[in-house]
């Protein structure tokens, strides 16, 4: 048995050594700047710093959901492979799997570079700023500048694609990557879509210096909106001819079109999310006496790789007719309500952990009523 096991842990190293490869090679502070901390960055570019110290990239890492996930996933290099992208976040290095069955063990060693502060600042500035030690960014006359300086199209989708497009080769049973969203983004422009991702979250605003102190320029909202951001997200998911009745005394039924605004799936990656429409009855005090929903969701056991039901998500573009009704409505039924709603977290249970609740894990869409006749 022990022969079987050395075995099984050579070939796995043999097959699985490319796993998951890090992002970015050891990194230098650019000439000039001293740190790789976002904190350094905000001495010439405060107002910059501070739009993207608001984001979901700022709170990659320190995210409650993130932090109480953690605990409960046997691989976690692969999830800090893009939470946490620089080699200096990391208090070890990986390079692949020592073995995948019967468990995944990673190939992973102590790293004497790692930096407990620039952990806690997720997918920092120079992750996508910083390269060959040159600071990167969309003009060619940054003369003055304390640092190198090199013109680049950070707004390509090959930017995103390093961490919004990633599977798991050679394991787990998975029909598509489980992050999955560039492959999306080309089906949506195969449907006619012109917009790339920086175009809806990163949205160029009104002109501003760059720089402290420097002249008016192009900006870029570095808030990079996403999920947790209700009116971003109430634009991607779009009710159209919602109708409500009350056909008989003890029906009731809601049609309505689901639109995908987005240019990707709805919901895209993180499997946890997930939109539903909901029609309930209410009675006094809207007390919940009988309900009907729909889900356009991907479940997926993560940590198995294993899909766990029908993919029901929007395709780019996709409009969807969805119909639910609710028969022999209970007497004390007075009211019938319709909502469609964008969900952050399916496992309640591991959000409690994390110190969240319904609220704050669910965006309001569309809601309406109707009152049954007395």
């Amino acid at each position: 048995m022990g022969v079987l096991v050395v075995a099984t842990a050579g070939l796995g190293a043999w097959v699985y050594g490319d796993f998951a490869p890090a992002l970015y090679e050891p990194m230098e502070p650019a000439a000039g700047v001293g740190s790789l901390s976002a904190q350094q960055c905000r001495v010439c570019h405060a107002e910059i710093h501070d739009e993207w110290a608001s984001s979901g990239h700022a709170r990659a890492f320190d995210d409650p959901l993130y932090q109480a996930e953690l605990r409960h996933q046997p691989t976690t290099f692969v999830c800090h492979r893009c939470h946490t992208p620089l080699r200096e976040q990391r208090p070890s290095e990986t390079h692949g799997l020592w073995m995948a069955w019967p468990a995944i063990i990673p190939l992973s060693w102590p790293n004497d570079g790692f930096d407990p502060a620039l952990q806690r600042e997720g997918v920092t500035c120079v992750s996508c700023h910083q390269v060959d030690g040159h600071m990167l960014g969309p003009f060619d006359d940054a003369a003055g500048a304390p640092h190198p300086t090199r013109k680049a199209e950070l707004r390509a989708v090959e930017t995103c694609a390093r961490c919004h497009q990633f599977g798991f080769e050679r394991i787990g049973r998975l029909d598509r990557p489980i992050i999955d969203t560039v492959t999306e983004w080309h089906e949506y422009r195969e449907r006619g879509g012109r917009e790339r991702c920086a175009d809806c979250h990163m949205p160029t605003e009104d002109a501003r210096p760059a720089a402290n102190g420097g002249r008016l320029r192009p900006h870029t909202n570095h808030r990079l909106f996403g999920p947790f951001d209700r009116e971003f997200v109430a634009k991607g998911v779009i009710v159209e001819d919602l109708e409500l009745v009350i056909d008989e005394p003890n029906v009731a039924r809601a049609s309505l079109v689901l639109v995908n605004g987005t240019g990707h799936r709805l919901p895209s990656a993180e499997p946890e999310r997930y939109v539903r429409v909901h029609l309930s009855a209410r009675g006094a005090d809207d007390e919940l006496l009988a309900e009907r929903e729909l889900r356009m969701e991907r479940p997926v056991d993560v940590a198995r790789l294993r899909e766990l039901g029908p993919d029901t998500t929007l395709a780019p573009g996709e409009r969807r007719r969805l119909t639910l009704e609710l028969t022999d409505l209970p007497p004390d039924a007075s009211t019938v309500r319709i909502a469609v709603d964008f969900h952050l977290w399916r496992n309640g249970e591991l959000a409690r952990e994390a110190g969240l609740d319904g609220d704050d894990l669910v965006h309001s869409i569309v809601q309406r009523s109707a009152s049954r006749a007395p």
